[in-house]
């Protein structure tokens, strides 16, 4: 409900347009004199002030001056209200910062018009300022992503650009190896980070492709998980597979599952200590499919909220820094999102949990076609 401070010296009036104003279901504040009316104003900061002119203790524009004066109360829109109707004084009004001059005796709709209109403009008023507020953040947030691009595009180049010179001085075939298997990294770096960020502007644009087709999870997810079997055993982990008997296909777009499922897998796999265990869940839920990848490693609590922001690298004692281009997190929440999920992150008792819900979809494509 709209609030409207009426500030008049004359109770009759003041009762009159407040009667007035209730009943076009406006929340209406009284004052009797300018003073208690630029309090009141500061106080509850109203939609819009109704004010006279001739008024004992603070004139009309002492109270236009002192609201206009604060920032908290100098956008309220500010209709004059007096029994004079000099262009001297009115012109005052106006210069001072009034958005109206009503004079007394006026009409019922003269002063809903008037009214309505101030709060139109306010209201357009303030839809601006968001939008500039909220572009304001986006460029913003744009610079800070273009840095932070920059730097982590500028990290492999200048890796590879060392082996280079490093293989033109090499001695002997052992070092050539090395620096060659290091400068095949980093092309690999260099290459993910690039991917990663084209993925991510289709996603924000929504142009990343999907096409939804039913899964078999039974069947499907050993596929997806093969790779990770030799690559938890090099690293003396243990990969749990837990698959709850039963479930129905799931209606997904494979290609974006089954890279959710490899980004959180991986993550896993660097951040849990050898001889750790890692665990993935695979159940029906209600009416979702319920995925958990569950592994040894704590992630500190002041991490947890900015987990899925872009560029944003946990802090983690527990194993050496790892490299990484920064924005397979937010990737994994955007192609969740794009399948209608959601997925939470936890972490306690040193343990790390993302779950991830997926809406479980009539299957309008027969048995035969299960992936």
């Amino acid at each position: 409900m709209q609030q409207i401070l009426v500030i008049e010296d004359e109770e009759a009036i003041r009762a009159n347009i407040a009667d007035l104003l209730e009943a076009e279901n406006f929340k209406v504040l009284a004052a009797e004199n300018g003073r208690i009316g630029v309090e009141i104003a500061q106080k509850h900061i109203p939609d819009l002030i109704i004010c006279d002119v001739r008024m004992p203790e603070l004139d009309g524009t002492g109270v236009l001056k002192s609201l206009r004066a604060d920032p908290s109360t100098a956008t309220i829109p500010f209709i004059f209200l007096t029994a004079s109707g000099e262009k001297s004084e009115m012109r005052r009004g106006m210069e001072l910062g009034a958005d109206d001059y009503l004079v007394k005796p006026c009409s019922v709709n003269e002063l809903l018009q008037a009214i309505a209109t101030r709060l139109t403009k306010q209201l357009i008023v303030k839809q601006l300022q968001e939008q500039i507020h909220e572009l304001q953040q986006l460029s913003a947030q744009k610079d800070d992503f273009l840095s932070e691009a920059s730097h982590d595009l500028r990290a492999p180049l200048a890796n590879m650009k060392i082996a280079i010179q490093l293989l033109k001085v090499v001695k002997n075939e052992e070092q050539r190896e090395r620096y060659l298997k290091l400068l095949e990294s980093e092309c690999d770096r260099e290459t993910a980070l690039l991917n990663d960020l084209l993925d991510l502007q289709r996603l924000e644009a929504d142009a990343y492709q999907v096409e939804q087709q039913p899964l078999s999870l039974e069947t499907w997810i050993p596929y997806v998980l093969e790779a990770f079997e030799s690559r938890t055993q090099e690293r003396q982990q243990t990969l749990k597979v837990q698959i709850e008997p039963g479930c129905p296909p799931l209606i997904s777009d494979p290609n974006s599952l089954e890279r959710v499922i490899t980004e959180l897998l991986n993550n896993a796999c660097k951040y849990t200590l050898t001889g750790g265990d890692i665990i993935f869940r695979v159940s029906k839920h209600s009416t979702n499919c319920l995925f958990e990848i569950c592994n040894q490693g704590g992630i500190p609590e002041k991490d947890l909220p900015h987990i899925f922001e872009r560029f944003y690298r946990a802090s983690n004692t527990q194993v050496t820094q790892q490299s990484g281009t920064g924005l397979g997190l937010t990737l994994v929440k955007k192609l969740v999102e794009q399948l209608t999920g959601s997925i939470q992150v936890e972490s306690q008792n040193g343990w790390t949990t993302f779950t991830i819900h997926l809406p479980l979809k009539p299957d309008p494509f027969p048995l035969k076609e299960l992936v």
